[in-house]
Parts: C-alpha cells; sequence; structure tokens
C-alpha cells in the first residue's frame, strides 16, 4: 500500500490564525478570564478542533443572546455582519477577530459595491456562516445568491450594474462556469474573483491526486463547505473517494485484508488539524502490518535519559537553533523532543538571519511556555518573546524595590487613568498620579513617554499587577527644586511656568518648585471678566517676580508686558499734529471715542467735532462711522490721546438739524435779554 499526502493538506492560514487567537487567549488567561472567553458559533468547521478548544474552557455561543454582558468573544474565521458586530459591543463585549484575511476582503469589496448602489450576486451555499456575514455587508442591497451554474443560468437580473464575488471556499471548476455564463447575461458585470488562493491550489492539488489515486481520503467535517468541494472535485477523478471525519472510519474502508500494490491518496479540508492526518496514517499502517523501524541497539537509553535534563515550564533555558519551517523554528533544548517557537515571534526582528542562525545552530534563550503530550508525541511550546518580557519584570521589580526612576511610554487611555508599558510590562497610573493635581483630560498622555516612580508589584496574583505614580517624582523633584528658587529669587527674573490653578482673583503658576500668584490685573491689558479667558490649567507661560516675600512664602508673578500695552510708547506713535483715521466706537454726552489702533481709543471732545455747537454727539456722528482727526494731546503716563475731528474736517449737520439745534439757543437769548431789561426798567 502506497499512501500520498496532498501537498497542501492541513489547516489554511485563515483556520490557521483563527485557532492560534483562541489558543493564545486561553494561555494567556487566568481563571477569571477564560471565565468570560466565548466563541460565537463553531471557529472552525472541524469538531475535533471545538471540542479541543471547549475542553480548554472557551465556551461556545450559537447565538448572540447566550453570551453574557462584557464577555471576550473571538469572532469565528467565517466572520459576522455588522449587525451581529454591533449587538457584541452593545453588549460591551471585547472582540477578538479571528475572521480570515479573504473572508474581510470580500466583506470590504461587497459593502463598497453595495453603498455604490451595484447589485450584488454572491456564489455560495446561502446557509453558509461566511455568506451569512457576506449579506449583512450587502445592506441595503438584497444579494441574490446562487449555488450552481444551473441556478446562475436560470436566475433574472434587472438593468443595472452588478458585480460577481465567491464564497472563500467555492468551487473553482463551478466558479469558472458562473463567470462564463453571467458574462453573457449581465452586460455591466464586475466580477471579484474571491476564493482563497489557499482554496484554489488545495482542489487542483487534490485533482491531480484523486486522477493518480485507486483510493481517495478527504478528511474534515461532515458540515464543513470546503471539505465538501474537495469530496467533490476527487469523485469526478477517483471513484473510491471518502469523507473521513474520525479516524477510526479507516478501518471500515481500508479493511483487514491487505491493500497490497494500491494507491491511497489523502487530502483535507482547511480546518483539519495535522494531527488527524497522522492518526489516520498511523492507523491505516498499523491494518497492514507495518512496524516502525527499530532504533539503533548499541544505544544505552536508560544512560541517554539520565543525561536529559529535566525541563519545567515557565523557566528561561538555552537552545540551539536546528531548522524551521513554515510556521516555527525548531530548538534543541537539550529533550528527545525539539521546542519550537512560533515563527512569527521571530518575524518581529527583520535583522535575525535564521538561515545563519541554522547553519552555524546559533545558541540562544528561549521561555518554556508549556510542554504538552498530545497523541502525536511530546510538545515543547518555546517563546524568545516571553525572555525579554521576563527581565523587564525583573528591572521593574528593582525598580519598585530601590525606588528608581523607571521610563515608561503610554500605549493606552482607560477610564480612571493610562495606561504605559515598560517594554512588554503594563504598568497602570491613574489620574491623580499624572500630575501635581488631577487630570481630567486624558488622551493628550497618549503615546507620551517619561519617568515614573513604581507603587505596586503584585505578583501574587496569576496575572501581574504593576502601578506607577508620576506625580511622587514630581513631588520630590519639587521640594528640590523649591530649595533653589528661594536661594535665587528677584524682583523682575523670569520663568517658564505651568498653569496650576484658576480662581476669580487670578491664576497661581508652577515655576518649578513654587507656586506663585498672576494678579487677574496682571494678565492682560484689556479689561476681563476671569482668568479663564486668556488661560487654561496646563498651559506653559511666561513670568516674571514683582514681588515676593521669603518669611511668608508668597510670589508675586508679572505676565502682560510693557511691549504688548496697546498704549505702549504713543507719544511717539501718534505725536501731537499728526493725522489719524479712525473709527467710532463709543458715544457719551461730553464726546466720541474713536478707535485709532488696536485697543486704542482717543477722545474727541464734543466741541471739537463741528463748527456748530453740538446738543450730543449723535447730532453727526454714528457708531462705525470712519472719521479723520489731529492728535491734540497725548500723555504716556495718562495713557491718554486726545484728538480734534474740526481741526481736519468738521462734520457739521444739516440745515434742519441746524435749524433744531439754533431754535432752543436763540429762545434762550431772547429770553435772557428779557429778564435783563427788566431789570433794568424804573417802577412805577
Amino acid at each position: 500500500m502506497n499512501i500520498h499526502v496532498a501537498t497542501t493538506a492541513g489547516f489554511c492560514p485563515g483556520v490557521r490564525h483563527a485557532v492560534d487567537l483562541a489558543l493564545q487567549a486561553l494561555e494567556l488567561s487566568n481563571e477569571e478570564e477564560r471565565a468570560r472567553l466565548w466563541m460565537l458559533g463553531p471557529l472552525v468547521h472541524n469538531e475535533h478542533v471545538i471540542d479541543d478548544l471547549m475542553g480548554r474552557d472557551l465556551k461556545l455561543a450559537k447565538d448572540v443572546n447566550d453570551i453574557p454582558d462584557g464577555s471576550r468573544v473571538i469572532i469565528r474565521a467565517h466572520g459576522i455582519s455588522p449587525a451581529v458586530e454591533a449587538e457584541l459591543k452593545q453588549k460591551n463585549c471585547e472582540l477578538v477577530d479571528g475572521t480570515c484575511g479573504f473572508v474581510k476582503k470580500l466583506q470590504h469589496t461587497v459593502g463598497d459595491s453595495a453603498r455604490a448602489g451595484k447589485g450584488i450576486i454572491i456564489a455560495g451555499r446561502s446557509n453558509h456562516p461566511e455568506v451569512i456575514g457576506v449579506i449583512g455587508y450587502a445592506h441595503p442591497e438584497i444579494p441574490v445568491i446562487v449555488e450552481t451554474p444551473k441556478q446562475a443560468q436560470e436566475a433574472v437580473f434587472g438593468e443595472r450594474e452588478w458585480i460577481l464575488v465567491a464564497q472563500t471556499t467555492f468551487c473553482s471548476d463551478h466558479w469558472r462556469l458562473m463567470c462564463k455564463l453571467l458574462k453573457n447575461k449581465i452586460a455591466k458585470l464586475q466580477i471579484f474573483d474571491t476564493i482563497c488562493n489557499t482554496t484554489v491550489q488545495r482542489q487542483s492539488d487534490a485533482k491531480a491526486l484523486a486522477s493518480s489515486s485507486d483510493i481517495m481520503l478527504v478528511l474534515g467535517s461532515q458540515t464543513s463547505s470546503n471539505t465538501a468541494r474537495l469530496a467533490e472535485v476527487c469523485e469526478r477523478q477517483c471513484a473510491y473517494t471518502y469523507i473521513i471525519s474520525r479516524p477510526d472510519q479507516v478501518d471500515n474502508i481500508i479493511g483487514g485484508e491487505s491493500s497490497g500494490s494500491k494507491r491511497i491518496g489523502i487530502t483535507t479540508g482547511a480546518s483539519t488539524p495535522d494531527s488527524m492526518i497522522r492518526e489516520v496514517i498511523h492507523r491505516m499502517t498499523e491494518k497492514q502490518g507495518m512496524t516502525k523501524p527499530e532504533e539503533q541497539q548499541d544505544i544505552d537509553f536508560a544512560e541517554f535519559i539520565e543525561s536529559i535534563p529535566e525541563l519545567q515550564p515557565k523557566t528561561i533555558v538555552h537552545g540551539r537553533i536546528v531548522r524551521y519551517d513554515d510556521d516555527y523554528v525548531y530548538v534543541d533544548v537539550k529533550d528527545k523532543s525539539e521546542g519550537k517557537i512560533p515563527m512569527r515571534e521571530m518575524e518581529k526582528n527583520p535583522d535575525f538571519d535564521l538561515d545563519e542562525a541554522v547553519k552555524t545552530q546559533q545558541e540562544i534563550e528561549v521561555y518554556i511556555r508549556s510542554i504538552r503530550y498530545p497523541d502525536s508525541g511530546k510538545e515543547i511550546l518555546l517563546s524568545v518573546a516571553q525572555v525579554d518580557t521576563l527581565k523587564q519584570r525583573k528591572l521593574v521589580e528593582e525598580a519598585y524595590e530601590e525606588k528608581t526612576p523607571l521610563t515608561v511610554k503610554v500605549s493606552n487611555v482607560v477610564r480612571d487613568g493610562v495606561i504605559a508599558s515598560y517594554g512588554s510590562v503594563d504598568v497602570y497610573i491613574h489620574r491623580t498620579q499624572l500630575e501635581l493635581q488631577r487630570v481630567e483630560d486624558l488622551e493628550p498622555y497618549r503615546d507620551q513617554t517619561f519617568d515614573i516612580l513604581v507603587t505596586q508589584f503584585d505578583q501574587k496574583r496569576r496575572r501581574l499587577r504593576v502601578s506607577g505614580s508620576r506625580r511622587s517624582l514630581l513631588q520630590r523633584e519639587r521640594k528640590k527644586n523649591e530649595k533653589l528658587i528661594w536661594e535665587t529669587i528677584e524682583e523682575g527674573k523670569p520663568y517658564e511656568g505651568i498653569v496650576r490653578n484658576l480662581t476669580n482673583f487670578g491664576a497661581f503658576v508652577d515655576i518649578g518648585g513654587v507656586d506663585g500668584l498672576v494678579h487677574i490685573s496682571e494678565i492682560s491689558w484689556q479689561r476681563i471678566r476671569h482668568p479663564s479667558e486668556l488661560l487654561s490649567v496646563g498651559d506653559k507661560i511666561d513670568v516674571y517676580v514683582k514681588d515676593f516675600d521669603r518669611a511668608r512664602k508668597r510670589i508675586s508673578l508679572g505676565y502682560r508686558r510693557d511691549e504688548d500695552d496697546p498704549y505702549y510708547n504713543i507719544e511717539e506713535r501718534f505725536p501731537v499734529g499728526s493725522i489719524v483715521r479712525g473709527i467710532v466706537v463709543r458715544m457719551f454726552p461730553f464726546g466720541a471715542f474713536i478707535n485709532i489702533a488696536p485697543g486704542v481709543d482717543a477722545l474727541c471732545h464734543i466741541s471739537q467735532v463741528s463748527n456748530y455747537h453740538l446738543n450730543r454727539p449723535e447730532d453727526v456722528l454714528a457708531e462705525g462711522m470712519e472719521v479723520d482727526a489731529r492728535v491734540v494731546e497725548v500723555s504716556n503716563e495718562a495713557r491718554r490721546i486726545s484728538i480734534s475731528i474740526r481741526d481736519v474736517e468738521p462734520i457739521n449737520p444739516d440745515p434742519e438739524v441746524i435749524a433744531q439745534i439754533e431754535q432752543p439757543q436763540q429762545q434762550g437769548r431772547r429770553q435772557a435779554r428779557r429778564k435783563s431789561s427788566s431789570r433794568r426798567s424804573p417802577r412805577c
């Protein structure tokens, strides 16, 4: 009996990604966290894989309603619809996305086309979870689902733009035929080949292997779409094609008699683990009476075993890199079984020359994550990243014990604080420990790097808990700087300060260890009602010392500068006799204020507006009016400018207004004359 296994057998990359996510989530979770772990629907279509995951405490939910609020949910490789995702988020669930990359591409293609108003045609099974999820991305379009070329031929399509996509595990032969049929039926058809290239290659390899085999075994679940498609492909080439969902099923197919020189081909669905392939081959070879080669007889195995050090999980050991494949790097750790490092860990260091390391059998430090004993033999899972993690933990612990500063970088913002990282060690910093005062807005701290003191390092729990405080370090530095400030302070000395607090009467500014007060009158040359009109807590501002009292520990600070005063040097800027242009901004019975420069208002007395005696400025002026005037008086000390419109171009009222103005004046003069003459006339 000759057994041949297809080169593309075993997990496809999408399935491997989803399973690895689940295993990693289980391995890195404590008992309490594992209680929150769920998968919505079978993660992959293979009962053995699902049973194994459930045996490790990963729970299976058939519906969103089965999942408790606040759970951690691993999304299956087939993906989910936006509506289901929204339901999970509404339940405050944390999502771990195991969706296959090819499925994501299909979802985005359908979503973009639906938003563009195009019709959607999906080649696939309408009840398949991948297709159900993709249909959700087509909203508000209702896709046309075709499972066979015959259905594609019979379907009716309206006059519009259409796209054609396929379930990622759809039969490639059926797909090519459908594309040909629909091209002839639909004038405006855009075709997207969304079948996974691994699926195409797997079907091609299976077809070639089946054509040269007497018996063809397709290992996989009866519920798996891609397994069913593989069986269809193989049946066309080999009449004796069987789907094997359990290893013991091969006993009935191979039988007790010898299969002689028969050629048996083996391929697998995308969700079939390598362990099932090994077990099936093992059962077949046993049925045929084949035995494994004998070990060399001149080796004392008892002595050899004694020389092997006992490996312990969660320890660091030295090993030598001996080989690698697409998934793992294999390391000799002086055990009968080689340890293996996931390739994704090694790929994080692009400068590491793996070929050279194998050639020289380079020695490295590795962390033993776990030691398992599956049916296939001893399995030692290693990690190089965890080595760095343990070293970083040690440095954090030393910083905690010795109370020395530790440089961290903020990686995330949470409700009451931030999560900072020292390498792979997370440190929680509460919002009250970031500055000397409580911080309300945490977002500006994201991606910031600064020093902290480690205030908690708790290894008693299953998961390490580390807390830190930047405030403690700032207080330590503040006390150190306070003494220096009082020793060197002097009037006029400038400082860069940080606004710590705002009150109705001013702003308190930290100048590096001591708080000083900037009175509200010193904040701006313009009148303000509250310091918050110009300043905010946390602002960095330049201040200078106006006055200080060492005994009472009080410092008065100045903020506004003479050169920022709108009236600064006005005698030179607006000399007496110069002509200015401005806008009327305010009027009073005694005159009008004219804005002649930003922040500078000059007074034009009512007598300097017109050649006529005005009762009020409004007789000839209006707010917003532009006027020219001559400077008649200016004083830096008094911060005052007087101008005369009349000296340049008097603004006289209209004749009607003049009459109204002069009438009461004439009446007044006549009345005055009568009174005067009556006093002079003799009495009778």
